[in-house]
């Protein structure tokens, strides 16, 4: 049974409790930990995923490169994400050409607050930093071009207070060999390739996303392997956007 202790406030806190209680051979405790959840940046001397890490000073982040530590890309674990990231990864959609994301949010929130988590799946999906980017932003929306070292690109559009009572999220991966596309509304995902459509990856679930988080974290612990999210890449993600806030 490994042990780990959640150091954060709720309702945060409370998200990864519900997580750890779906979990088999995992259990939350208040001392004796094995392992640690904190969105507090000090050297770790037990293995700590880190709550937020965007919010975290990149100096203090590059102190922690060869920490324990493994910052919580959550949106990289969302059921509506990693099936995609699985085709991609398989060879099923080939090379990433286009990469289209629209998250558009009720909140009354600055839109540049949510580039970070969407930066960082186009990174991911690319496997690079872009080398060239445009940006065009307004008080309630915020859009990214990115363009990648083999000629891909990526489209981000982020918008806050928003008309309605439900937040709204797409993405569309175009490869040289299919495409995938994976969109809330009425929850129908799709993926489009040489061997057909194959439908239904589910939507987005807060409390799900974590808990497949909080699975590659506790197996990187038990397999004694780095972990598939690293402080460079919440650098990379951080440094694109501080430049796109000056295109």
């Amino acid at each position: 049974m490994l042990k780990i202790q959640v150091h954060i406030e709720s309702p945060r806190r409370a998200l990864y409790l519900d997580a750890i209680a779906r979990m088999r051979g995992v259990r939350s405790v208040e001392q004796d930990a094995d392992a640690l959840v904190t969105d507090t940046v000090a050297k770790p001397s037990l293995p700590t995923l880190l709550d937020q890490p965007y919010k975290v000073e990149p100096d203090q982040l590059s102190g922690l490169r060869e920490a324990p530590l493994m910052p919580a890309h959550e949106w990289r674990f969302a059921p509506n994400i990693i099936p995609v990231q699985g085709s991609r990864s398989s060879g099923q959609l080939g090379e990433p050409g286009l990469l289209r994301i629209h998250h558009w949010l009720t909140a009354e929130t600055c839109p540049a607050t949510l580039a970070f988590h969407q930066v960082d799946l186009s990174h991911w999906l690319f496997s690079a930093r872009p080398d060239s980017l445009y940006r065009h932003a307004g008080q309630d929306y915020l859009q990214l071009h990115l363009g990648y070292p083999d000629a891909g690109m990526a489209l981000i559009d982020l918008a806050t207070n928003r008309p309605g009572t439900a937040d709204y999220y797409s993405m569309h991966l175009i490869g040289s060999h299919g495409a995938a596309y994976a969109d809330d509304h009425e929850n129908n995902h799709l993926l489009l390739a040489s061997t057909g459509l194959q439908a239904l990856i589910p939507p987005a679930n807060a409390i799900l996303t974590i808990r497949n988080m909080l699975e590659e974290f506790v197996a990187g612990i038990r397999e004694n392997r780095p972990w598939t999210v690293t402080p460079d890449d919440t650098l990379g993600a951080l440094q694109t956007v501080k430049e796109s806030s000056h295109a």
